[in-house]
């Protein structure tokens, strides 16, 4: 998840070859405030240099991050470290998506926020929320060559507690969620885990999830304001070419965005977000002139146009947008702005 300033996103701890030297550097900082940890030792053994780590793009074996996390573990006897990492995230660190949560009225909405201009900080992971029988589920996905695969552990534990960090740093009382899934074997140290996400957690489960109940995410945030939260929701949308407001044609393009989001853009997702039966909604949308097939061509082009400028490549954008391979997508592509993908770059 994206959680500071570099726009992208924070770490990618999954068994991929490599990973940011940016985000090495980036707990590496912490480390050494937090705990005066000294890394010459760890990066001499691996032919480390910082000159090459600070070099803007740079790469690193994505073991090293998990490995430099383990040795803090050790040298400072810390189980808990990770998730005081996690708590220096607060809203401000997020630009406008943050000041979105912070002025929301209420948690679910913080959270519906957070999943809809996910966008605007983060190109690799998904926050997807759900409303289930008794309460809601708060997930992430992460895209990793080309496909969605869960968080591994660290990045699991760090993510889950930021964002469950984030919910209570804009409300009055602290909260812990109803229930707590990760992925991941049950460690030793499990009170560090309960200090965090209470009592209720579960481990060897399906999916890393964060379920609170209705009566949690109906809770007032300690700074909600109507007014300035439509202020950064109409600076959000423009930078994303995007609208929520107005026509039903406007709603519907909000509610295909959060749906390319959870990675489900079918016309059944939408009406049920938008409580209406599919054909009501289909019936609704001729009689403004457009069609659910036009809408979710609008939005794709418009998040074309958006991932392309962040420096995706169009495998990674055709599966962002639910395409099953490139070859649709670069086809639609060019229908829509009568190029390619690599010259309407080199164009723009």
């Amino acid at each position: 998840m994206t959680f500071y300033d570099s726009g992208d996103d924070i770490l990618r701890l999954d068994d991929s070859k490599q990973a940011p030297a940016e985000a090495f550097l980036f707990i590496l900082s912490f480390l050494t405030k937090s705990y005066v940890f000294d890394a010459t030792a760890f990066m001499q053994e691996r032919g480390m240099q910082m000159q090459a780590l600070q070099v803007k793009g740079a790469m690193i074996r994505a073991s090293y991050i998990n490995e430099l996390i383990e040795e803090a573990m050790r040298l400072s006897g810390d189980a808990g470290l990770l998730f005081k990492f996690a708590e220096s995230v607060t809203p401000n660190n997020l630009g406008v998506l943050g000041y979105l949560m912070l002025h929301s009225s209420s948690i679910e909405e913080a959270i519906i926020k957070l999943c809809r201009y996910y966008l605007l900080i983060g190109k690799t992971l998904k926050p997807i929320f759900v409303a289930e029988k008794e309460g809601y589920k708060l997930t992430l996905l992460i895209h990793k060559n080309g496909e969605v695969a869960h968080l591994e552990k660290y990045s699991a534990e760090i993510h889950l507690s930021a964002l469950l960090n984030l919910i209570n740093k804009i409300i009055p009382h602290p909260i812990f969620p109803k229930q707590t899934t990760f992925r991941h074997t049950k460690p030793l140290h499990v009170n560090a885990y309960k200090k965090v996400f209470g009592e209720t957690i579960l481990f060897d489960e399906v999916e890393n999830a964060l379920f609170f109940d209705k009566a949690q995410l109906a809770m007032k945030t300690s700074y909600d304001n109507p007014y300035l939260l439509s202020v950064f929701e109409k600076e959000a949308e423009q930078s994303l070419g995007m609208s929520v407001h107005g026509s039903l044609k406007e709603h519907v393009l909000g509610y295909i965005l959060i749906a390319t989001g959870e990675l489900d853009v079918s016309l059944e997702s939408v009406a049920q977000k938008i409580g209406m039966h599919p054909r009501t909604l289909q019936k609704k949308l001729k009689e403004e002139g457009v069609s659910f097939v036009m809408l979710v061509g609008e939005v794709r082009q418009k998040l074309a146009a958006h991932y392309l400028q962040k420096g995706l490549d169009a495998p990674t954008i055709a599966s962002y947008l639910g395409y099953a391979e490139p070859s649709p997508f670069l086809r639609a592509f060019k229908k829509w702005y009568g190029m390619s993908p690599k010259a309407w770059l080199a164009q723009s």
